[in-house]
């Protein structure tokens, strides 16, 4: 079955998750039963059609029993099955057959389970491929849809008071954890419009649903939880739509070490990738990377009103001195600025506070307790901070509790349309109600207000297929490794100087005399290098000679020759390259590597000796345009590589970034290619020059 066969389309999950019609495979009225609780749930809510199906009942929940799925009037929108894992299959080709629009099938027993589970899942991805049925699972607990009234799930129990329908959806993976993370959203204050929980992903998977959701008009911000990624193409394309539509996507992923990888493969039964890489794809394309479900719930309750910081000025209201110092310690270390008022302002704010006045009106603004003491004093004060153009955004520091002044905040805090945090000592049923962002701790608040900030100030994505075409004579320049697992070093540069990387001037020779005389046409020293199919990785057997003059070219040639032969008898070698010696202020590299969910991923970072030292890269998902590098490059070392003394100047930045878009693109023209490493790209006075590269190909084995 080709990956084709499971793409869905956003328009294509509105009957699965926005029915008008619901069919429940497996109702029941007994207690404890899972079949009982769905259809309480979705009895709860829903305004359409049901049809509960058993053939044992006349009667459930007041609704009319169908007894079997073939009894079902056709064109159902939905059905939840709850059925053991045996019947499951069957009972969604029969669903297909009545022209059901999507399951939602809970049913665990699949991949999860084994070798038998793993099969009965086959078969149902086959049923799926060829009747074009939408299924939300098996193995899920089902989804929430509160804008059309849908408890399709067994989460939530009739004892949990549900919020009014908001802009914040939830995708998840796990079914279980997706519980406990809708249960701690709902106690933290966001506004759940969704969850979906996507279990074994045997057809939607987590990006359909993410894709699905973007486009919805009631959805504002999509929360993301992860333990492994199939279709990652679909994640990048909701992702692109995101941004354009102004809509937050934040991704928790669990799995980040290998033994965590291990444990969600055996759980979700799916490919897991590099966490560094999904790190790098989510900045890449504007997604928000959470690290804990505490983070991932902050940026929810902090995206939830739309609101958008372009500056991230903040300014601080507190009457604790020591919460001013932390909040401004937090704010620093997110990147958000704390300017001071002006003048002026602090005069009119001194104003109205009682006399004699103990605090300070600078940032933070700290009223002390003199200023809560007085609504009237404290109104005027957030009144004041609210409306200076110094501050775009603000953070207000309270005590839990009835007092007039968590009233005055709620007034403040609606009348304004700039991001507006509170730092208070528990959470509060009158913020919650007016939806005023709620923190227990400063630098929570902050990350979470640096996070507005960074989507406010977010840069354009590329365009797809920003990256350029192949060259016209790529099979040509490729002939030279057919049939083997790496080219040669020099064939490396030819290919690589057609994409525009910059490269040493160099000649492949057979005898040292043509190499004397290549450094006699340089006039300066060269390097000298064997060339052997057998040894991509020259220093380790003596393959290498530096800085040689053209007059010790010939004892220099047949002295590398005799160690090769010493370290390496069994390489066979074809040549010696000669190449000039290029001037290095800074030694780089570039790297590509096929992450097997992502596919080709460039590193740029510390090159020569250094990479062995100190791993440090930046990584960029390709195809990347030459802007979209420069950005990303330049933030290497946290922005040092640029900003130092001797870091890289504009037109060495440019030249770096072409490298990195070059091998890029090769990357995405030769899929098999396996690995590409240009190091050292040497770098001084505006230039950027590779000075080696290797490229590795996957050639199923067959390769010499």
């Amino acid at each position: 079955m080709s990956a084709d066969a499971l793409t869905v389309t956003a328009s294509d999950l509105t009957r699965l998750l926005s029915p008008r019609s619901i069919a429940v495979v497996g109702a029941s009225d007994k207690p404890g039963r899972i079949g009982t609780q769905l259809l309480d749930n979705i009895s709860r809510l829903f305004a359409g059609e049901i049809y509960p199906v058993n053939p044992r009942a006349d009667v459930l929940a007041g609704l009319p029993v169908v007894a079997d799925v073939d009894a079902l009037p056709d064109g159902v929108d939905m059905a939840v099955v709850a059925v053991p894992a045996e019947q499951a299959v069957p009972t969604v080709a029969r669903l297909a057959a009545k022209g059901v629009g999507g399951v939602t099938l809970l049913s665990s027993g699949f991949s999860e389970s084994g070798p038998e589970g793993i099969a009965r899942q086959a078969e149902l991805a086959d049923i799926i491929a060829s009747t074009g049925i939408k299924v939300l699972g098996p193995n899920c607990i089902g989804f929430m849809n509160l804008h059309e009234g849908v408890m399709a799930n067994f989460a939530m129990s009739g004892a949990v008071k549900l919020p009014e329908p908001g802009p914040v959806a939830l995708v998840s993976q796990s079914g279980g954890f997706a519980s406990y993370l809708t249960n701690a959203s709902l106690r933290a204050g966001i506004r759940l419009g969704y969850f979906v929980s996507t279990g074994n992903e045997a057809g939607v998977v987590l990006a359909h649903a993410v894709e699905h959701l973007v486009e919805r008009d009631e959805v504002g911000t999509v929360l993301v939880f992860s333990e492994s990624l199939k279709e990652p193409e679909t994640l990048i394309r909701a992702a692109r739509r995101a941004h354009e539509l102004d809509k937050p996507i934040a991704l928790l992923k669990a799995g980040r070490t290998e033994e965590a990888a291990r444990a969600a493969m055996s759980h979700t039964a799916s490919v897991t990738g590099s966490a560094d890489v999904l790190d790098a794809v989510c900045r890449q394309y504007g997604i928000h990377i959470a690290y804990s479900m505490e983070e991932l719930i902050d940026l929810g309750l902090a995206f939830q009103d739309g609101r958008r910081a372009p500056r991230g000025d903040v300014g601080i209201i507190t009457a604790s001195g020591g919460a001013g110092v932390l909040l401004t310690d937090a704010a620093a270390s997110s990147g958000l600025d704390v300017p001071p008022p002006p003048a002026d302002a602090v005069e009119r704010i001194a104003a109205v506070m009682p006399q004699p006045f103990y605090g300070s009106i600078e940032n933070p603004v700290d009223i002390t307790a003199q200023g809560t003491a007085s609504p009237h004093s404290f109104g005027l004060v957030l009144d004041a901070v609210r409306d200076l153009d110094t501050f775009d955004c603000m953070a207000v520091v309270t005590w839990q509790g009835d007092y007039p002044s968590n009233d005055r905040i709620v007034e403040t805090y609606q009348s304004t349309d700039k991001p507006f945090f509170v730092l208070t000592t528990g959470y509060m049923d009158k913020f919650q109600a007016a939806g005023v962002p709620m923190y227990l701790d400063p630098n929570r608040l902050m990350r979470s207000l640096s996070a507005v900030a960074r989507h406010s100030q977010r840069a354009p994505l590329d365009e797809p297929g920003a990256a350029g075409s192949a060259p016209g004579d790529l099979a040509r320049l490729l002939a030279p490794a057919e049939g083997r697992s790496t080219m040669l070093e020099h064939d490396a540069k030819a290919l690589l100087a057609e994409y525009g990387v910059a490269v040493t001037r160099e000649r492949l020779v057979g005898e040292a005399t043509d190499a004397a005389a290549f450094a006699a046409e340089l006039a300066a020293p060269v390097a000298l290098k064997a060339m052997s199919y057998d040894l991509p990785h020259k220093t380790e057997y003596g393959a290498i000679r530096l800085g040689v003059r053209a007059d010790d070219v010939t004892a220099a040639t047949a002295d590398m020759l005799a160690e090769v032969g010493r370290k390496a008898p069994h390489a066979e070698i074809v040549g010696v390259l000669a190449q000039e010696m290029v001037p290095a202020r800074l030694e780089l590299t570039v790297g590509m590597r096929r992450d097997p969910v992502f596919g080709p991923v460039v590193a740029v970072g510390l090159g020569g000796v250094a990479v062995e030292i100190m791993a440090a890269a930046v990584l960029l998902h390709a195809p990347f345009s030459h802007e979209m590098a420069v950005r990303t490059i330049a933030g290497l070392l946290d922005g040092r590589i640029t900003s130092a003394a001797r870091g890289l100047d504009d037109a060495e930045l440019s030249e770096l970034a072409r490298t990195a878009v070059a091998v890029g693109r090769l990357a995405v023209d030769v899929p098999e290619i396996a690995e590409i490493d240009v190091n050292p790209v040497r770098v001084h006075d505006g230039r950027a020059v590779a000075a080696d590269a290797l490229v590795v190909f996957d050639r199923g084995g067959d390769a010499s």
